[in-house]
């Protein structure tokens, strides 16, 4: 019993120091998290209009340091050499395969470190200046602020955090913009209720970034326009020569039977130059709380003529 009881103590020991340990790394991670960061306007910079090759041109960056006691950042450039499925930008080493869509090296700094006190925010100058030669179409890349200098960043022992923004500029030349729709559908051919969910792969073809973005028109069996919404609203954008994969819900009022179609007409392209694509899906509706109702009331009509003419 004795052995029993020690075993019993020292078990409560051991689980006492993992919940003591637990406490105290959650409590660093935290206080980690409540006490570091910093904000970035605008999150993304995306001029409406093309840049000219051997044009310059000035930008700014608002930083507000969100530490409660004064932070020194370090600002990089990174080029972005891709995107994951889900649409999160890939950032290129210098050791990585040119892809043509680079702009880091166009981008001039006008300091590369910025100390604030805490709450304060300060801007941050910029200049693209573009050469001569620049390739059309559209270029990515993105300007950090981290809290590691640089060389310990490139050591890969970097322990701090760095934000960064989007850069996207577009340089005017025979760029070539051109997407089209690779899949439209539905989840279910079958539905039970104007609650249906579509799915939509377009690719984008060409070397500029196209934000496809447009109506969706809903018909019954008529042919009769029942409903319309607007497809990719925030118009999230597809990365030149990859395919994103949209995802969106119908909700119409009331109580649908019988076949419709969805009808997609996106339109991408920037000013002066819309272009459109579109494709069409058929799915029916067949709403249970009616159908079941009246399959019961059929059967029994069915089993009452059935007895009827046997009785006969």
């Amino acid at each position: 019993m004795d052995e029993v009881m020690q075993k019993l103590s020292g078990g409560i020991k051991y689980l006492g120091l993992a919940l003591c340990a637990a406490f105290l790394i959650t409590s660093t991670a935290f206080a980690q998290e409540q006490s570091a960061g910093l904000t970035i306007s605008p999150a993304d910079i995306d001029p409406d209009t093309s840049l000219d090759p051997g044009s310059s041109t000035e930008y700014t960056i608002t930083v507000k340091n969100l530490n409660p006691a004064e932070q020194t950042f370090y600002i990089s450039l990174k080029n972005i050499s891709d995107v994951t499925a889900d649409g999160t930008p890939i950032f290129s080493e210098p050791s990585d395969e040119k892809t043509g869509m680079e702009l880091a090296d166009w981008i001039s700094l006008q300091t590369t470190q910025s100390t604030l006190p805490p709450g304060v925010s300060e801007r941050v100058t910029f200049t693209m200046s573009l050469p001569a030669d620049a390739t059309p179409g559209s270029h990515f890349g993105s300007i950090f602020f981290s809290v590691d200098p640089p060389e310990i960043e490139s050591s890969g022992a970097a322990v701090g955090y760095r934000v960064g923004n989007l850069i996207h500029i577009r340089v005017t030349g025979d760029a070539d913009e051109s997407a089209n729709i690779r899949q439209f559908s539905t989840d279910r051919f079958f539905n039970s209720s104007k609650n249906v969910s579509f799915s939509a792969r377009i690719e984008n073809t060409g070397n500029v970034l196209v934000r496809p973005s447009g109506p969706v028109e809903i018909k019954n069996m008529l042919g009769q326009k029942v409903d319309t919404f607007v497809f990719n609203e925030t118009k999230n954008a597809v990365f030149p020569g990859k395919i994103k994969e949209y995802s969106f819900v119908w909700t119409g009022e009331g109580t649908g039977f019988g076949r419709y179609e969805a009808i997609l007409s996106p339109v991408y392209g920037y000013t002066g130059a819309k272009m459109t694509m579109s494709s069409t899906v058929s799915f029916w509706i067949l709403p249970l709380n009616i159908i079941l109702p009246a399959l019961g009331v059929l059967a029994v009509v069915l089993l009452t003529t059935f007895i009827f003419v046997r009785l006969y």
